[in-house]
């Protein structure tokens, strides 16, 4: 459920303000790019058709083009008409309700990063044995792509090699494994790797962020086999696949 704040007073002095700014900027881009005299008026009430100014079509679709790039929005074509260019005041209403709503959109969390991370929260794995440092997509059942973040602070460093460290294979192995158990999304599940097949492409050396890929190939019995793949940058590190048991996961 999404909780909504209240608006108090405060909140509607900023919308107001905001709505204020947008319409005194969509005024400027009129009188420049219309090249509209000091004499001409503009207010909210001022119709882009058959008023003083004598705006037509191709003025429109000029300051169509200055608004979108200004504001950094879209304005779609079968909303370019009268419903949106009936005059100042309806096109500021449009152009603040987008700004609002990309605003809302980004302080709001999705409901796909909601799940994505209480999926990692019920991974098995914790740290300092838990490769995966975030969940970037989730499709639950098919597929999973992650980070794993690795500072060269990791305690395995010290061992694996002093002066040169790297990261070992097995731990990205494991690492792939983990997000097939994500890819899988079985809450209270007990899933097991049963069968890894990873070729190793490439060394990694710290710092590195290895993105993590896994999808569902095939279903044979309890048994989900994955294919996996380990990039930093453009570079893949280790690709192949993964078989995870589900059958715990299933009794009743």
């Amino acid at each position: 459920m999404t909780v909504l704040t209240p608006l108090n007073e405060s909140n509607r002095d900023v919308q107001a303000a905001d709505r204020t700014a947008t319409s005194e900027r969509v005024k400027t881009i009129m009188r420049r790019d219309l090249k509209l005299g000091s004499d001409i008026v503009i207010d909210e009430s001022t119709p882009f058709f058959g008023g003083t100014a004598d705006i037509d079509s191709l003025d429109v679709l000029l300051m169509l083009t200055s608004i979108e790039k200004e504001f950094g929005i879209r304005i779609a074509s079968e909303d370019v008409g009268r419903k949106v260019f009936q005059n100042v005041g309806t096109l500021v209403n449009h152009v603040t309700a987008q700004l609002d709503a990309r605003q809302s959109q980004a302080q709001s969390p999705s409901t796909e990063t909601a799940v994505a991370a209480d999926a990692l929260q019920q991974l098995p794995h914790q740290p300092p044995f838990r490769f995966v440092s975030r969940l970037t997509r989730l499709d639950p059942g098919r597929s999973a792509e992650g980070v794993w973040t690795v500072s060269g602070q990791e305690d395995f460093f010290r061992g694996h090699f002093p002066g040169r460290p790297i990261v070992p294979g097995v731990l990205i192995a494991e690492a792939l494994a983990q997000i097939s158990g994500l890819a899988a999304h079985a809450p209270g599940g007990d899933g097991r790797l049963v069968q890894v097949d990873v070729r190793y492409e490439s060394a990694v050396a710290p710092p590195a962020d290895i993105i993590l890929q896994s999808r569902l190939l095939r279903v044979a019995g309890s048994l989900n086999q994955y294919e996996v793949k380990a990039l930093c940058g453009q570079t893949v590190v280790a690709s192949g696949a993964i078989a995870l048991s589900w059958a715990a996961a299933r009794q009743p």
